[in-house]
C-alpha cells in the first residue's frame, strides 16, 4: 500500500509540474507572439515617431515653449531655442530665456517644474512667478502615428503630409571617429582624415508638406505656389490649418504700442472687444471706415522673427449686427497692387452685394444683410481667389487668375 501511494504522489507532483510549465511557457509564447505581431506592424504598417524640430510649426511642433502673452493673454508657441518672443496679437516682448534676467545665471525649476511652475536663481535667490516661469519651460515635440501601408494602394498627393527617409546620412568614421553630416552616402566613400570606407551611417527621418511632385516645375511668386505655371490652390482643408491669426479682439490689450484700429471719423466708438458704428450721428450719404492699424506681415511667432515682407493671402473675420438704418457693409482687402471691396447691403434697400476690383464692379449678387441680427463674416484674398462667407455659406468666390505668371 505505501508504495501505491508514493507513486500516485509522485504521479500527482509531475502532473502538477507538467501544469506549471505549460502556463509559464503559454505565457512566454503569447509574449513572443505580441511582440513579433508588434514589430512587424511597425515595419510594415503604422510607426510612431516624435517630431524634434520646428520645421512644420505652428501645425506640427518639436521641442518648444508654451507662450502666454502677460500683455494679452494670447497663447501661442515658440521654438525652444528662443531667448525672447514678440506677440503676434499685441507685439509684446517676451523673455523665454532660461537665465535669470538679472545676474544670467541659470533658472533652476522647483520640482516638478511642469506642476508647480516655481523657479529661483540659485545665486541671486530671485523667485520667478509661474506666470513668467511657464514661458520658459521646453516641452516635447508631438508624436504622430504614419501609416506606412497607404502608398502601397494610392500615390502620393499634393498637400500630403509625409514622413520620408532624408537622402542624406550623418556618417561617422569607424577607424578615426571623423564625422560627416549630411554626407551622400556611395558604396567605396573615403574618410577624408584616414582613408578608411568603414562608416556607421544614421539615417533621418524627415516630416513635410508634399507640394510638387516628380517631374514638375515648381515657383512660389507672392506666397502663391505654381506648378508647371499654373497656380495651385490649395484645399479648404488645408487652408484651415495654414492660416497663422495676427489679431483677436477678444484678447484685451493693456498696454499699447500702436493702436489695432485707426478711424477716419469720430463716429467710431473703440471699445475692448468691439467697434461701434453711431449712425445717427452721420448724414444718410456718408461712409466712414475703420482700418486695420497694422500691416500683416509674415511675423512668426515660433521662430521669433519679425515681419519683414507684407503677405497677400489674408482673412478678416467677425461678428457684426447692422443696426436699422444702416445701408450698407463695406470690407477691403488689399494685395500688391489690387484692392478689392466688398460692398454687403442690408436688407431694407434694393442693392446687391457687389464686389469692386479696383474700383470696377467685377459682380454681383442677390444678397442682403437681415439688419438686426447677428451675423458671422468672412472676407478672404487666398490664391489669387477672393471670397465672402456669411454664416458658413459661400456668398460669392471671384477668380481673378489670368493665366500668367505675375511678377515677383
Amino acid at each position: 500500500m505505501a508504495d501505491i501511494n508514493e507513486k500516485q504522489a509522485g504521479a500527482k507532483i509531475k502532473e502538477k509540474t507538467k501544469k506549471k510549465k505549460g502556463k509559464l511557457r503559454e505565457n512566454i509564447e503569447s509574449i513572443a507572439i505580441a511582440v513579433a505581431v508588434a514589430f512587424a506592424i511597425r515595419y510594415f504598417v503604422v510607426e510612431a515617431f516624435k517630431i524634434p524640430t520646428g520645421s512644420m510649426a505652428p501645425t506640427l511642433l518639436g521641442e518648444h515653449k508654451n507662450v502666454k502673452c502677460p500683455n494679452c493673454g494670447w497663447f501661442f508657441y515658440a521654438d525652444r531655442h528662443s531667448e525672447d518672443a514678440l506677440c503676434p496679437n499685441c507685439q509684446f516682448e517676451i523673455s523665454l530665456s532660461a537665465y535669470c534676467n538679472v545676474c544670467s545665471n541659470k533658472i533652476r525649476y522647483n520640482w516638478p517644474a511642469w506642476l508647480w511652475r516655481k523657479g529661483h536663481c540659485p545665486r541671486c535667490q530671485i523667485s520667478i512667478a509661474w506666470s513668467d516661469l511657464s514661458n520658459r519651460v521646453i516641452h516635447g515635440g508631438n508624436r504622430i502615428v504614419v501609416n506606412k501601408f497607404w502608398y502601397k494602394f494610392a500615390d502620393p498627393k499634393r498637400w500630403d503630409i509625409m514622413v520620408f527617409i532624408y537622402p542624406l546620412h550623418d556618417l561617422t568614421c569607424k577607424n578615426c571617429s571623423a564625422e560627416f553630416p549630411e554626407a551622400e552616402w556611395r558604396e567605396g566613400f573615403r574618410c577624408q582624415r584616414c582613408g578608411s570606407t568603414k562608416f556607421s551611417k544614421k539615417k533621418k527621418n524627415y516630416i513635410k508638406r508634399l507640394v510638387g511632385l516628380p517631374g514638375e516645375k515648381l515657383q512660389i511668386i507672392n506666397g502663391d505656389i505654381y506648378i508647371n505655371d499654373k497656380i495651385q490652390r490649395k484645399p479648404d482643408s488645408v487652408q484651415k490649418t495654414l492660416w497663422l491669426p495676427v489679431y483677436n479682439s477678444n484678447y484685451v490689450v493693456k498696454n499699447e504700442d500702436t493702436p489695432a484700429w485707426t478711424t477716419d471719423s469720430d463716429v467710431w466708438k473703440i471699445y475692448d472687444t468691439a467697434l461701434t458704428l453711431d449712425t445717427l450721428s452721420q448724414e444718410d450719404s456718408d461712409a466712414s471706415l475703420v482700418t486695420f492699424g497694422r500691416i500683416v506681415s509674415d511675423q512668426n511667432g515660433y521662430n521669433n522673427r519679425s515681419g519683414h515682407n507684407e503677405t497677400g493671402d489674408t482673412k478678416i473675420s467677425f461678428d457684426v449686427t447692422l443696426s436699422k438704418g444702416s445701408q450698407m457693409l463695406s470690407l477691403v482687402l488689399g494685395k500688391n497692387n489690387d484692392t478689392f471691396t466688398a460692398l454687403i447691403p442690408a436688407d431694407d434697400t434694393a442693392r446687391k452685394t457687389v464686389l469692386l476690383r479696383n474700383g470696377t464692379n467685377v459682380l454681383e449678387k442677390d444678397f442682403r444683410l437681415q439688419t438686426g441680427y447677428l451675423h458671422k463674416i468672412a472676407f478672404s484674398n487666398v490664391d489669387r481667389m477672393v471670397s465672402l462667407m456669411i454664416d458658413d455659406n459661400k456668398v460669392f468666390a471671384f477668380d481673378y487668375d489670368d493665366g500668367a505668371i505675375p511678377d515677383p
